[in-house]
C-alpha cells in the first residue's frame, strides 16, 4: 500500500473547527481527511438503508462503511482533536505574556462563564490578537506534527 503525505494545513483546521459530535478518518492512500458525523457512523454500524437518509448523506455513509470495514488499514482515526483543550492553551498563552496588567486582566477574563468571549474581547482591546491566533496555531501544529510522527503517517506543508 503507497501512503500518501497529509496536508498539515487540512489536520490543523480540523483541530480548529472542532465540530462536536463529529469522527476524522485520515485515508492515507489518497491523503483525504474524512469527517463523519455520529449518525453517518451508527448508520453504517446498524445497517441502515441508505434510501432513509438525504441523498447529501449518503456518500459519508458508504464512506463510514468502507472505514468500518477496513481490514487493509487504509484508514487512520484523527483522535487528536479529541486531546486538544483550548482552555489550556489559552491559559499557555496568558503565561507567557511579560506585560503584568495584561496578563491579570486576561486572567480575570478567563473565569466564569462567557469566559471565552470576555477573553477574545481583552485580546482585541489590549491589540494581541493576531498574537494569539498565531500562538494557537503554532500550538496545533506542534500537536498534529507529533501525532502524525507517533502514528507514522506522512505529511506535507
Amino acid at each position: 500500500m503507497i501512503k500518501v503525505p497529509i496536508s498539515l494545513d487540512e489536520l490543523v483546521s480540523e483541530i480548529e473547527i472542532g465540530i462536536e459530535d463529529t469522527f476524522t478518518y485520515i485515508d492515507v492512500t489518497t491523503g483525504e481527511v474524512i469527517t463523519l458525523t455520529r449518525e453517518e457512523i451508527r448508520a453504517a454500524e446498524d445497517e441502515q438503508p441508505l434510501e432513509n437518509f438525504p441523498e447529501w448523506q449518503r456518500e459519508n455513509i458508504q464512506r463510514a462503511i468502507c472505514i468500518l470495514e477496513d481490514e487493509q488499514e487504509k484508514y487512520v482515526d484523527f483522535t487528536l482533536k479529541n486531546e486538544y483543550n483550548e482552555n489550556e492553551l489559552i491559559e499557555e498563552f496568558i503565561s507567557t505574556l511579560e506585560n503584568e496588567e495584561i496578563n491579570e486582566a486576561l486572567n480575570a477574563a478567563i473565569i466564569g462563564k462567557g469566559a471565552f468571549r470576555r477573553f477574545k474581547d481583552k485580546i482585541i482591546q489590549f491589540g494581541i490578537d493576531k498574537q494569539w491566533y498565531t500562538y494557537k496555531e503554532n500550538k496545533i501544529k506542534e500537536l498534529v506534527i507529533e501525532w502524525c510522527i507517533e502514528h507514522d503517517i506522512e505529511f506535507q506543508y
